[in-house]
């Protein structure tokens, strides 16, 4: 979608139906990020009946001219007038007599403080939740293939890292030279903390790495992501360092199949439940069905977790340019844990993996 047709979007859902009276005003980030292609901070966006305003300050004025292209860029001075002021001045200047604000991305505190300058009473104002985020479910082109680029890299430096495993090396250790490969590959940053453990600690689905060293015999657990203008991927992938045990490779067979089976189940609208319930079925008539983790994936873009959030009673359902992990798992406390996930995307052609690294299971 490109920020016209976003804009567009916005103004004939959130607008249009008040009035052109009505405006609306963005504080999040990320969604002034997606609106406007600004990818600086300290931003709040107006949007009225007429206009697109992009508030900013110095630090980021020129950045945000060059990037908002669709927006009349505003620098407004911090010491000499406040954010509620100026939000006053622009909508009696554009006739404006109510205002939605997204009620998710400001604390009470400030909110008062922002309309204690806005001469509108309460009965004018409308909590947004949600909106743009909507906006941000289905990605353009240009936004898939930024995912995909950050995944590549995600995948070549597990590649690169992959033969520095070895006896002793600690859970950080590795951390800090996967970390290091992605950076050097041009990922901007982490798409989350990385989460890279050994042996039991494996079982556990969101662990901070230690100074648990490798021994034989343990699973090596990695999820991690690379960032690519903005946007993120995530994978997770599971090891055996030495000779899997029949037990190991019973676990990893499961995780593998339930995955595949929900994989082989995205189609045009089926819903966050449906896929599910496909993994589930592997996994809940298995022996195993008590250690199974819950849910199953989610969407993601400029955010690590988006919507849809794939489980139990998801009613979104999956559509073309839908980004969405697909990530079962097993954890047994005190023995370990096994987890796959992939990035996938619904195109014209089908579906399409944006991880590539290899699924089978690899005795290290």
């Amino acid at each position: 979608m490109t920020t016209q047709s976003i804009l567009t979007r916005l103004r004939q859902q959130h607008l249009s139906p008040h009035g052109e009276n009505h405006a609306l005003v963005i504080f999040s980030d990320i969604n002034i990020n997606h609106i406007s292609g600004f990818t600086g901070h300290a931003a709040t966006v107006l949007l009225t009946g007429t206009t697109n305003y992009l508030l900013t300050d110095y630090r980021y004025f020129e950045q945000a001219k060059e990037q908002a292209t669709q927006y009349n860029v505003i620098c407004r001075d911090r010491d000499q007038q406040s954010l509620g002021s100026l939000l006053e001045q622009l909508l009696r200047q554009d006739n404006c007599s109510t205002l939605a604000f997204e009620a998710e991305h400001i604390s009470v505190g400030q909110w008062h403080k922002i309309s204690a300058d806005i001469s509108l009473s309460a009965e004018m104002y409308s909590p947004l939740c949600g909106a743009i985020e909507e906006l941000r479910y289905i990605k353009s082109a240009q936004q898939i293939q930024s995912i995909e680029r950050a995944a590549h890299i995600a995948d070549t430096a597990l590649a690169n890292i992959l033969p520095l495993v070895q006896a002793g090396i600690t859970e950080r250790e590795l951390c800090n030279e996967l970390e290091y490969h992605m950076a050097k590959l041009g990922s901007e940053g982490l798409s989350f903390p990385t989460i890279l453990l050994f042996g039991e600690r494996s079982a556990l689905p969101h662990g901070i790495p230690s100074d648990r060293r490798l021994t034989e015999g343990d699973f090596i657990l990695i999820d991690f992501g690379a960032v690519v203008n903005g946007y993120r991927s995530d994978m997770t992938r599971t090891f055996v360092f030495g000779k899997a045990t029949q037990q190991q490779k019973r676990v990893y067979q499961l995780v593998s199949q339930a995955q595949q089976q929900a994989l082989d189940a995205v189609t045009e609208g089926v819903t966050g439940d449906y896929l599910y319930q496909q993994s589930a079925y592997v996994l809940s008539n298995s022996e195993y069905k008590d250690f199974a983790g819950e849910g199953l994936g989610h969407g993601i873009g400029l955010e690590l977790h988006e919507p849809p959030f794939i489980g139990p009673g998801c009613q979104s359902t999956i559509e073309k340019g839908a980004v969405i992990t697909i990530e079962p798992g097993i954890y047994i406390p005190n023995w370990g844990g096994v987890r796959i996930e992939d990035d996938v995307v619904l195109t014209d052609k089908g579906l399409k993996v944006l991880t590539k690294a290899p699924k089978t299971l690899i005795e290290l």
